[in-house]
């Protein structure tokens, strides 16, 4: 409660309206003790604006258990995805019958999968969704095949994050980077020594 208080001052500080996802990163062992988080979050007047801001938690229970038990009391206060439990081309049909109503797309989870993963959100229907994530994609030609990707299947908003965790295109050579550069001004900028997103 107390690190998402002060993520949530910061927002807060935001003058428009604005959306968030809580990812929880397995750190729970069933859908009770996410209730109760929402509940803290609800009951926090610091947390309100936050917690109505939400409009979706990431993977907060153990990929363990994260499919051994229904979720659906918690899916009906926020939708609830899979990620680190799709680990299957089965999985996400499984995760529905428990409540689950999303999943993330990941490059990394094969291109098909999150294709059929598209396709079964479209014949579900409203309420089912993707999300898409990078999870380590660095700049260049993984990135641009992954926005290609997440464009194809009409993901309008991907959680970028591989790219903080390298100095951009340091490692390429001088003259690949350049042509990045060159070809996709409006994805990329030279900082900091290197070509980055």
């Amino acid at each position: 409660v107390e690190r998402l208080s002060a993520i949530a001052a910061v927002l807060d500080r935001i003058p428009e309206p604005y959306h968030v996802s809580l990812d929880g990163n397995e750190q729970y062992a069933d859908a009770g003790a996410v209730l109760d988080l929402l509940d803290r979050m609800e009951s926090e007047s610091r947390l309100r604006p936050l917690a109505s801001s939400m409009v979706f938690i990431e993977q907060p229970i153990k990929r363990q258990t994260a499919l051994a038990a229904d979720i659906s009391a918690l899916g009906k206060r926020k939708p609830v995805i899979i990620d680190e439990s799709d680990d299957s081309l089965d999985a996400f049909p499984r995760a529905k019958t428990l409540g689950y109503r999303g999943v993330s797309s990941k490059t990394c989870k094969g291109l098909y999968k999150s294709l059929i993963n598209a396709a079964r959100c479209k014949a579900w229907g409203e309420g089912y969704f993707m999300t898409g994530e990078d999870l380590t994609i660095q700049a260049g030609l993984a990135l641009q095949q992954d926005l290609a990707l997440v464009s194809l299947m009409g993901i309008r908003h991907v959680e970028r994050n591989g790219h903080h965790y390298v100095n951009g295109m340091d490692g390429l050579p001088a003259a690949e980077q350049e042509a990045f550069l060159a070809a996709h001004p409006d994805l990329y900028e030279r900082s900091h020594g290197a070509v980055r997103v």
